[in-house]
């Protein structure tokens, strides 16, 4: 200090309580600048300064008190104990929050003293808690029910899509899937989704799932956890998902979380009701060809809950008497068909402590079909002749999931899940036939037999890690393991018997085993960088094991979101899927006829990168919009080559499929507008989708379902306690399919036998008439004196009977010209239900 203060000229002002007389050991500040001196003079002293011209003010440093934070967890669940998934906790005093996971779970670290705590949850009663924070604690919220529902107001939502990071995610709550509309009366799963921007329906009434372009095999699908092969009933008439049981749908369609992987297309994350943890309830559905009962309530109160549920078709109820009688008065000809499908659920939810939760979670779910025919003739010459056809068709699933949840400390949750995963699917088909002439000399007898069993088991584990160290930060670690056992099988036989004393029998089958085993290991991380800033990035590694061949495969994903105001906000986000099993079909229903095959080492992996960006806006208390822009790749794609049956032999199907890729882009744009009595919603879709496979045709071809245009406009309107109405109406661009152009002689002119045939310029060249339809559903509610609700439901599918095109007729003119004809079946289609709730 006398040093500055004799060659610069320095006068230093201070109290003189203020320690200078202790020794400087710095560096030598000789050649520094004036500034740079007095820092490095000062710096680690404990005094600050202040320079103004010739005079230089110090003053004691005050000390720096350490600021000590806590870490606030626990659950959010209803009234009934229900936990409650995607919920918000924010703290109203740091301005700084977080959602609740698939488990309910949150964890919040805040600043150690008073905080005002809000808690919110769509559908449910806000709740404002006032807490001291003087250690790290845990505190369950209790959200109760709000049926009047007002405005919704997204600011108070850290799942909505202008605050939160994640691209391309919608969640469905139990309201959102139930509406007031149902095809045939049952709510699904499936058909509420393929209502989102961005997803094709594939043909008209089935569940399909086309996905930015991705086929309906590329879509993963998982239960509590577990995967799901067979999604359908009635070849997509009906989801496999029993909406009685399900709590919450997460899916996603683009910016994929590193913890997802499997599949290109999208994720439906699954989530079934614990059950009521206080007292018993249930209910009783039946509709128009499917009835349903359930119940849930407690083994042992607060403690231990059971959830069960059972959908089932009763259609055969009718159908069984009515071919019975058909039998007994049809002399010639005896008809038989049974069809039934059923699904079954059960959860079984038991709380070890305040950190511990066990949980076993049990789906089964069945096709059986089966048709008799039988004929049986006087020929004139005095024989007979009997015709004799049986087709006995079992798919199904059957999927179990052991869960346990522990949470070691308050910023971090452990969660380990043993899966068990069965599919199969039986076909058999017999066909008899017998003549006997009058003479016995002159007999003949077949018996045909062709039998197809195909299985998949998987057994495995998840494991996975919920970490929130801050606020800023929410990591998740985890690791999966699956073990796949692939059992295609085809049997055939051929017994003929023409009098001879031995039979002339033709036996062949085939089957084909595939064992693989499947690793994958994941980390990502949401990371709030600023107020403005914040990024969810992750990797997803993968190692697939197959005889005579390991993959290992490396999945980057990141999403990166801008707040440009507090209701506006940009996004941009990059994925790279990798999928190792594949479906190959004929048929864009779902058959039991499907094969369910691993990646061999004669194959290669499907892989897919997509890029998004998106803007996404609230525009007061009632309106959001959003658009999203989307391009997508895609590598080994696989359809059979050349088969035109159903089903190829088992053990030669890898040689029956090409190798192909695809190229997809388009533009999403969503809007909603939600008050107390309306909500509506506007979900437009611009969309290409393109293929090429080089064994098949050399250039780039559109897919089947390149549907260019997709308008879904939904509107719910609440007339009074008593009665709901439910309206959508959808409009998207006609299929593609494959015309003939030409219809050619391919013989020479000299050559009398000339023969003319079809010529197709490309596949996929020509487009389906528009469709478009409007469905219509009533809920009409009235409550018994004994406290039990009853629910009428009227729904009309296809109100106004527009018939959409399902297939066409080529028919050639006498001048040579070729005329298409579209052709349609499904009319208007009304259908009713009865629930009681007790």
């Amino acid at each position: 200090m006398e040093r500055l203060h004799e060659t610069a000229g320095l006068n230093f002002v201070y109290d003189a309580s203020l320690n200078v007389r202790q020794p400087y050991r710095g560096p030598e500040l000789k050649g520094l600048s004036l500034s740079k001196a007095l820092k490095t003079l000062f710096e680690g002293s404990g005094i600050s300064y202040q320079k103004n011209n010739k005079y230089v003010m110090l003053f004691k440093e005050p000390v720096k008190e350490t600021v000590k934070r806590f870490t606030l967890s626990g659950h959010v669940r209803d009234s009934i104990g229900e936990t409650l998934i995607n919920a918000t906790v924010y703290d109203l005093t740091s301005r700084q929050g977080t959602t609740t996971n698939e488990y309910g779970y949150y964890s919040l670290t805040l600043s150690e003293g008073e905080h005002l705590l809000r808690i919110s949850y769509i559908g449910y009663t806000e709740q404002t808690v006032k807490t001291a924070l003087h250690k790290s604690h845990t505190i369950d919220f209790t959200l109760h029910e709000n049926m009047r529902l007002g405005e919704v107001v997204i600011t108070g939502d850290l799942n909505s899509p202008v605050l939160g990071t994640q691209m391309g995610k919608r969640s469905l709550s139990q309201t959102d899937i139930k509406t007031e509309f149902a095809l045939f009366s049952s709510p699904d799963v499936v058909k509420t989704i393929q209502r989102i921007s961005g997803v094709q329906e594939g043909v008209e009434l089935a569940s399909g799932l086309y996905v930015h372009g991705g086929n309906n095999d590329e879509n993963l699908y998982l239960l509590d956890g577990s995967p799901l092969y067979q999604i359908n009933h009635s070849m997509g008439l009906f989801s496999s998902f029993n909406a009685d049981m399900v709590k919450n749908v997460d899916f996603y369609k683009s910016g994929f979380p590193a913890r997802f992987g499997g599949r290109l297309s999208s994720v439906v994350d699954v989530r079934t009701n614990d059950g009521n943890m206080q007292e018993w309830h249930g209910a009783y559905r039946i509709g128009l060809l499917d009835g349903s009962v359930q119940f849930d309530g407690p083994l042992k109160k607060n403690k231990t809950s059971l959830n069960i549920g059972l959908r089932r078709s009763w259609l055969d109820l009718l159908s069984e008497p009515a071919f019975f009688l058909q039998r007994r008065i049809s002399k010639e000809e005896k008809i038989g068909l049974n069809y039934n499908f059923h699904d079954l659920n059960a959860k079984l939810t038991h709380i070890m402590n305040d950190r511990s939760r066990l949980s076993l979670s049990l789906y089964s779910g069945c096709d059986a079909l089966s048709t008799n025919y039988e004929s049986n003739w006087n020929m004139p010459n005095g024989g007979t002749d009997i015709e004799k056809t049986k087709n006995r068709l079992r798919w199904g699933n059957l999927n179990a999931a052991l869960n346990w949840n522990y949470q070691p400390s308050p910023k971090l949750m452990t969660n380990v899940t043993a899966v068990y995963t069965h599919n199969r699917a039986n076909i058999l088909r017999c066909d008899d036939y017998s003549y006997a002439s009058s003479s016995t000399e002159s007999t003949k007898k077949t018996h045909h037999e062709n039998e197809t069993r195909s299985t998949i088991d998987d057994i495995g584990y998840r494991a996975e890690a919920d970490f929130r160290p801050s606020p800023r930060h929410h990591i998740r670690l985890g690791n999966n393991y699956t073990l796949h056992l692939f059992r295609p099988q085809t049997k055939n036989l051929l017994n003929y018997n023409a009098g001879q004393e031995e039979n002339d029998t033709i036996s062949k089958q085939s089957s084909n085993h595939h064992t693989s085993h499947e690793l994958n290991l994941y980390a990502e991380d949401q990371i709030t960088l600023n107020k403005h800033w914040s990024l969810n990035s992750g990797m997803n590694l993968s190692l697939f094991f197959t005889p005579g061949k390991t993959f290992l495969n490396a999945d980057p994903r990141v999403a990166m979101k801008y707040q440009i105001t507090p209701y506006l906000s940009a996004k941009a986000s990059y994925t790279m899927m990798t999928q190792y099993v594949h479906k190959i079909t004929n048929s864009f229903l779902e058959m039991p006829t499907d094969y369910w095959v691993p990646t061999t080492a004669k194959l290669q992996p499907m892989r897919s990168h997509q890029w998004a960006v998106g803007l996404y806006a609230q525009m007061g208390k009632k309106w959001t919009a959003s658009i999203e822009g989307y391009y997508k790749t895609t590598n080994h794609l696989l359809q059979y080559a050349s088969w035109t049956g159903l089903q190829p032999p088992a053990v030669s199907w890898e040689t029956e499929v090409i190798d192909g890729k695809g190229k997809f882009y388009g533009i999403e744009t969503d809007v909603n507008y939600h008050t107390q009595k309306i909500q509506f919603s506007a979900a437009y879709t611009l969309s290409w989708n393109k293929r090429k496979f080089e064994d098949f045709y050399q250039d780039w071809y559109y897919d089947k379902f390149d549907n260019r245009h997709k308008l879904n406009l939904t509107g719910r309107f609440k007339f009074n306690k008593k009665t709901e109405m439910y309206a959508a109406w959808t409009l998207h661009s006609g299929n593609k399919m494959t015309v003939p152009t030409q219809y050619v002689e391919l013989a020479l002119p000299d050559d009398d036998n000339r023969q003319r045939e079809f010529i197709y310029e490309r596949p996929n060249n020509a487009t389906l008439p528009l469709y478009h339809r409007l469905d219509v559903g009533f809920n009409f509610y009235h409550t018994t004196k004994h406290g039990h609700q009853r629910i009428w439901n009227l729904s009309l599918y296809n109100a106004y009977c527009h018939i959409n095109t399902m297939w066409t007729e080529a028919q050639v003119k006498d001048d040579g010209t070729i005329r298409i004809k579209s052709r349609g079946y499904i009319p208007i289609v009304p259908s009713f239900s009865y629930t009681i709730k007790f």
